[in-house]
């Protein structure tokens, strides 16, 4: 069997490695159009910050990968797909033509999504996009190669990834503007909750612009100078980023192959429409859980667990990918901030018989100097008496907290189990009041 990946990012060299060690009889071959493998986005703002090192970005070299029998072709491009024959077009130094596979493993992950705007281009000096390991190389080397030129930074889009960049060049000492052209930020959060983060914003120095599209890039020389918003506003920067979105990196696929919105659709063994294709990661659509409904969700533990399935399905296990909550934790400065499920516009939206719990939860002693509370929200059925979702903003335990709520969902553990659970408990490491338990508190009379 010969099997070819496309991609060398989480999800393509996870399943590499897993269903080569289940397989080693077996043929792997990676191309990854870059000069790198194993790399993770997720951590780039912290790299440009310098609280992370590049080997906290770049998990694993080419090398490593070849040792353990997956051969790793760095550098090398697909360039065209013919899916009846079963041959890449590839452009590379080893191999660089026709190549077979019996079966094919998309894993090409997501690229940055930049609108038609007047005047932006890929060849700007100082504007860029960050979604691979080598955006974020170049961000850094810019900056340090221009700190002595550099002042003014703005940012472009107030997800995840913007969000997190701001708080990187404002490490570094910039004067950060973010530009968002919806009315807020993490929408699916409620305004309650998010206004520490607001906040933190404006402690820091940063100033957020909402309601605030772009319309125009002025440069000069390749050099951008400023940017126009949609009132007219002038910005001037020495330093853009636009994080505005990303969209799988599937231009060069035929549309033989079925999408949606651009995402490729697979079932729950991640099979494509046609047959011996496969398809993992941040370039298809996953499901929200329990239900048909679309979901997509760009993040690294999903990839590697789709990699991880997927060795399983193509060595012989009957697996089944049942889908995701969208859960999902990011932070700014010492705020955290954390989701999963769904929020109560959603909930009721649905059609559950939806209600919130609000709490102030704590994960040590309240009577400790270093105690904030948390924030708080918690979705429930009231008719079903389970949790549907909840969100959490705070300084610590945040994303661990989300994780038991993500939990009990998946499992559809009922409310009036809550109390069953043997939590930890200790002054410094946990309060005696768990959110689990608050919720069976209020819920179950």
């Amino acid at each position: 069997m010969k099997i070819a990946v496309i991609g060398g990012g989480a999800a393509g060299m996870m399943f590499s490695t897993q269903y080569k060690k289940a397989n080693p009889n077996d043929e792997v071959f990676v191309f990854e159009k870059s000069q790198y493998v194993a790399w993770a986005g997720c951590p780039t703002p912290y790299y440009i910050a310098d609280e992370l090192s590049f080997n906290d970005v770049v998990l694993g070299t080419p090398e490593d990968f070849i040792k353990r029998g997956v051969n790793v072709k760095t550098l090398h491009k697909v360039t065209d797909i013919d899916f009846k024959n079963k041959t890449l077009n590839i452009e590379g130094n080893d191999i660089n033509g026709i190549f077979e596979y019996d079966k094919l493993v998309i894993a090409v992950g997501a690229k940055s999504f930049v609108p038609n705007i007047d005047g932006y281009s890929e060849n700007l000096e100082n504007v860029f996009t960050l979604s691979h390991a080598e955006h974020a190389i170049k961000i850094k080397e810019y900056i340090n190669d221009n700190k002595d030129k550099i002042k003014k930074a703005v940012v472009v889009g107030a997800g995840f990834i913007g969000l997190e960049t701001a708080e990187a060049f404002n490490i570094k000492n910039l004067e950060v503007t973010v530009v968002e052209k919806a009315d807020r930020i993490f929408p699916t959060v409620s305004e309650n909750l998010k206004s520490e983060i607001y906040e933190s914003i404006e402690k820091h120095g940063l100033t957020l612009k909402l309601n605030s599209g772009v319309n125009k890039i002025i440069s000069e020389n390749n050099i951008a100078k400023s940017v126009q918003l949609d009132n007219g506003e002038n910005l001037d920067f020495d330093i853009a980023l636009f994080s505005i979105g990303i969209t799988p990196n599937i231009e060069f696929i035929s549309s033989e192959l079925k999408t949606e919105n651009r995402k490729i659709i697979v079932n729950d063994k991640f099979e494509t429409n046609l047959p011996d294709v496969y398809a993992i990661g941040d370039c298809i659509f996953n499901k929200f859980y329990h239900t048909d409904r679309n979901l997509y969700a760009p993040f690294g533990d999903v990839a590697n667990k789709h990699g991880i399935l997927l060795a399983k399905y193509l060595s012989g296990q009957n697996i089944s990918w049942k889908g995701l909550l969208r859960s999902f934790a990011t932070s700014f400065y010492d705020i955290k901030l954390a989701q999963t499920g769904l929020s109560l516009e959603e909930a009721q939206s649905l059609g559950y018989n939806a209600e919130k719990i609000e709490m102030r939860a704590m994960y040590k002693n309240s009577g400790f100097k270093d105690s904030f509370p948390i924030k708080t929200e918690i979705i429930y059925d009231k008719d079903k008496k389970v949790l549907l979702g909840g969100a959490m903003v705070g300084k610590e335990a945040v994303a661990q907290f989300i994780d038991q709520i993500a939990i009990v969902i998946t499992l559809e553990t009922p409310i009036e189990k809550f109390i069953e659970i043997d939590f930890a408990y200790s002054p410094t490491n946990a309060s005696v009041w768990n959110p689990l338990l608050v919720t069976y508190r209020k819920v179950i009379k």
